[in-house]
């Protein structure tokens, strides 16, 4: 049977035209801060990350008090650098207590995990709720959504922080000199490198597969323009991608983590397939998520400063999630899946 390829209007064409445009800009602004890591990296997605508060913020549409965006831009700065914070304390206590022979600040080796401020999130809840009470104009949806986006926002960005600064402490772990500039500049970024590509080319042969191929919409209601003939194009496609670049990368000799590779190490190449296969799931998941919240609030993008392809949120929509869902099962893998290490 023929399918007849969709045909693009004017609109389309010069929306097309813009995205191709915005992501070659910004591919050639994060590789550079990706490979280099460390505060080049760090800098970069904290930057992305201010933005990201503001759009959330302004997404309800609401003038707040100047006291609520000064909270909200401090609770989800503490979620965001707490591992920064906690891994160099407790780094320093172990110096003063002379069971470290030296100590400076740092960021790799003090990525173990994710984690943040059980008292900050608490101390969260508790000041909108205050606030609630004695403003009326800061009603309950307010203070759940500000709350609840913060606390997972600060989560998805440092994310994006531990997936590109824990292949050290793992990589150290198996005698690997992470030093070495082969290993700090590409061997280290091979797992950021692995998650992030997967998701843009779900995302990537998704639109394009959508916008040729498809017909059949999945969920008007949430995302209009979303098609299962895009749904299912940007799974498989994406899965197939992520998991090429992994297969590459493994065979000659920089694998994505010791306890996830495929030639070398614990061989333990089924991980590396089923995150291929989930990440694009995720992907959507994450889609659909701020999507929603778009619709609830009645607005198209998060912003305009990526042009059409909107906010920073628009962009890191689906990111967000899939880093989060792979930074959980890395730690679990290396928990031994000891969910209460």
């Amino acid at each position: 049977m023929n399918r007849q390829i969709n045909a693009l209007d004017e609109k389309k064409k010069a929306s097309l035209l813009s995205r191709v445009v915005v992501a070659f800009v910004l591919i050639s602004l994060a590789v550079p801060c990706i490979v280099l890591g460390g505060y080049f990296y760090f800098a970069f997605i904290a930057f992305f990350f201010l933005l990201a508060i503001f759009e959330m913020i302004h997404a309800t549409g609401k003038k707040y008090s100047w006291y609520v965006y000064l909270l909200t831009y401090v609770f989800d700065i503490s979620y965001f650098i707490w591992f920064v914070i906690k891994g160099n304390v407790a780094s320093y206590l172990e110096f003063k207590a002379g069971n470290l022979s030296s100590w400076s600040f740092s960021l790799e080796p003090e990525f173990l995990g994710l984690s943040v401020s059980i008292y900050m999130i608490i101390f969260s809840f508790f000041s909108y709720c205050l606030i609630g009470i004695f403003h009326k104009e800061f009603d309950l949806n307010d203070i759940m959504y500000l709350f609840g986006m913060s606390l997972f926002l600060g989560i998805g960005f440092q994310s994006l922080l531990f997936i590109r600064y824990y292949p050290f402490s793992s990589f150290l772990k198996a005698g690997v000199d992470v030093s070495n500039p082969y290993f700090k500049y590409w061997g280290s970024a091979i797992l950021f490198l692995f998650v992030g590509f997967t998701t843009i080319m779900n995302d990537t042969w998704a639109y394009f597969i959508g916008i040729f191929f498809g017909k059949h919409h999945m969920n008007e209601r949430v995302s209009p323009n979303k098609t299962w003939e895009g749904f299912y194009g940007g799974w498989i496609l994406g899965a197939l991608s992520g998991l090429i670049l992994a297969l590459l990368c493994d065979y000659f000799g920089y694998p994505i983590l010791p306890s996830i590779c495929i030639f070398t190490y614990s061989h333990s190449w089924w991980w590396v397939v089923l995150l291929a296969l989930t990440i694009p799931l995720v992907a959507n998941l994450g889609d659909f998520a701020f999507s929603l919240i778009k619709r609830h609030f009645g607005f198209k993008d998060y912003g305009t400063i990526f042009k059409a392809h909107g906010g920073v949120l628009d962009r890191a929509d689906s990111l967000t999630f899939t880093f989060i869902f792979t930074s959980l099962i890395i730690v679990f893998i290396s928990n031994g899946w000891n969910l209460f290490a």
